[in-house]
């Protein structure tokens, strides 16, 4: 293949509004129109709580690889042992056996769209509806970023890369395969976002089709800033339970706030996991991964603005990009959401509890009381809101609502460095009251009968972006419990110790139950195989600036599981989306310059990929 008329065509082609470009916008267009949300469950009635056959999108996604030129195409129909899974979708381009063969890889489901049906969190716009701000530099959708973008720049890439071979002069055959430097394939899964169940179990059932992969091409991958592109070489892993404590009628305490004392254990003053078996698994940062961190073009303020942190809100680590980088990257860290469970692993912005006492002598001095209390247990400076609902003769309650950020960013690619309401509000009540139910010496002298026994109990509210808040419908204690796992780490071992770790927590007069949510292995590759100065050439070429080999804090369990079912494959994990995306959040979008630099990236890399293998 001719690599300047390669070259030539992406620079001239893969352009915003090129003939080219809107094409496969259009095709974007009815991709995110499509209903092919993941099933989960959250606080929403209108998210999907059971799969869909996917259908849909999987035919739309068929009709545009054979538009590009892909005509043998397979849905695969899943093993009937995989419980609610749903189709992969393969297809290929067989050149020769004597070249290298690539596999690209892109998701086609979503996550729900985390709203109620007015969608007053997308600014009252459908998610379903492809939305461009004024300029065009971005657009708006639910899947738009994640995953429909690793889809679009793959086939695009493809696209542009067929249409360059048919117009090369030195192919005198004029047979497209044969001139194509490698053979192509195609893996489009539509269960990711729930964790990819049973991808394994499709890629044994179609073993053949993968024997000869040689390198796998992932564009489902975040960039560290806008246009600027990163080759992710780690991932966190994930573990993820669903607990839950009752008390026993001798129990001092009732089952909620027995169980905001459990999950205070869970992390030190400086917000770090406390649990030792999993944070002595993480490997630690190499000198050379520090100076990494270092060139990577981001500063603090991008990062807490990303987070939607609040002005007077402190970081767990030192203000300093490396060591934010190494926190959300390369350590294990913690998020709990009491009362509820969500999808999308979100860290919410706020969190809150209603705190009822038995009736005390002076409300109005005890509520000052209290928020002075609160103010000296909260080291990291998030905001604070007490609220005193109407007290009755027996009872007087208060609504506490700590505030650290603005959003509920993605805890994968925020936890770390940025305090979790959640987790605060829980050492907070646990240096409120004591395991006995005695409360702290300041707070007890404000009940009218000294002599009698104070009384205190707590529930779970769910708070709101204006701070307004409600309970939970379910009374139960029960919280999800996610640790983020860092290279080093394996998933079933970390939920072990993660089990193991709250029973001995967990006072006598209690009984706790816990049920496996999810999880994931972390990845890590190494950085020798000559693919990779190949694959950052291609990105400078595409983004026209310099790469940096970059980590992920997030969870991609597909990763490790391709690694695995496809043994000796080298994945190259490429960003078509940016930090402003907000991936799995209210108001997604997509970047144009990471699209379209994504795409350009494929296209020098197909054609210098021969030269690693």
């Amino acid at each position: 293949m001719n690599l300047k008329i390669l070259d030539d065509f992406a620079l001239s082609e893969i352009r915003p509004n090129s003939k080219l470009v809107l094409k496969h916008l259009r095709v974007l267009e009815d991709m995110v129109r499509i209903d092919s949300r993941s099933f989960s469950v959250n606080e929403f009635k209108e998210d999907r709580e059971t799969p869909s056959d996917m259908k849909e999108i999987l035919d739309c996604a068929s009709n545009y690889l054979r538009q590009i030129g892909f005509n043998k195409i397979k849905i695969n129909t899943p093993p009937e042992s995989c419980i609610n899974a749903t189709p992969i979708l393969l297809t290929q381009l067989a050149v020769s056996p004597n070249k290298p063969t690539l596999l690209f890889y892109a998701h086609l489901d979503k996550q729900p769209y985390m709203d109620d049906e007015k969608f007053k969190k997308w600014g009252g716009i459908a998610p379903t509806e492809l939305t461009w701000n004024s300029d065009r530099t971005r657009a708006y959708g639910r899947g738009a970023a994640d995953d429909l973008s690793g889809v679009i720049s793959i086939g695009m890439a493809l696209d542009a890369t067929l249409r360059t071979v048919e117009s090369d002069p030195e192919n005198l055959l004029k047979d497209k395969l044969q001139a194509l430097p490698c053979n192509m394939k195609i893996l489009y899964e539509t269960e990711e976002e729930c964790g990819s169940p049973s991808l394994e179990e499709q890629i044994s059932q179609n073993q053949s089709f993968f024997n000869d992969v040689d390198c796998v091409i992932i564009t489902d991958l975040i960039n560290p800033a806008t246009g600027y592109p990163g080759l992710t070489t780690s991932l966190r892993g994930i573990t993820q339970l669903e607990v839950s404590v009752d008390a026993y009628p001798t129990a001092s305490l009732d089952s909620q706030t027995a169980l905001y004392k459990l999950l205070a254990t869970l992390i030190r003053e400086d917000h770090s996991l406390a649990v030792d078996e999993i944070v002595k698994a993480d490997i630690p940062v190499t000198k050379e991964e520090q100076t990494g961190f270092s060139y990577v073009p981001t500063t603090v303020n991008f990062l807490r603005n990303s987070a939607g942190l609040l002005p007077e809100t402190l970081l767990t680590v030192p203000a300093e990009v490396t060591s934010i980088l190494e926190a959300q990257l390369r350590k294990s860290t913690i998020n709990v959401r009491p009362g509820h469970r969500v999808a999308g692993s979100i860290i919410f912005g706020s969190a809150g509890a209603r705190i009822s006492f038995n009736s005390c002598s002076n409300p109005e001095a005890f509520q000052s009381k209290l928020l002075e209390f609160f103010i000296k247990t909260n080291p990291f400076n998030l905001k604070i809101t007490l609220r005193r609902i109407e007290a009755d003769l027996e009872n007087t309650s208060f609504d506490l609502i700590l505030t650290s950020s603005t959003k509920d960013p993605h805890s994968g690619m925020n936890g770390g460095p940025f305090p979790i309401a959640e987790l605060q509000l829980a050492r907070m009540i646990d240096k409120l009251v004591k395991n006995d139910g005695s409360l702290a010496p300041e707070i007890k002298k404000f009940f009218s009968t000294p002599s009698e026994k104070p009384e205190m109990k707590t529930q779970s509210l769910f708070v709101e972006k204006d701070e307004s808040a409600k309970l939970f419908e379910d009374p139960g204690a029960k919280a999800i419990v996610e640790i983020r796992l860092a290279p080093g780490n394996q998933e079933k071992q970390a939920e072990i110790a993660l089990k193991t770790y709250l029973q001995e927590k967990l006072p006598k007069a209690y009984m706790m139950k816990t049920k496996f949510d999810r999880g994931a292995a972390p990845w890590i590759t190494p950085i020798t195989h000559p693919v990779f100065p190949i694959a950052l050439e291609a990105l400078e070429m595409g983004y026209d600036r310099k790469a940096c080999i970059f980590g992920c804090g997030g969870s991609i369990p597909f990763v490790a599981k391709l690694t695995d079912a496809i043994p000796g494959t080298q994945p190259l994990c490429l960003g078509p989306y940016d930090p402003d995306s907000r991936m799995h959040e209210p108001g997604e979008s997509l970047s144009m310059a990471d699209l379209l630099g994504c795409t350009k990236s494929i296209i020098h890399l197909i054609a210098r990929i021969n030269k690693a293998f």
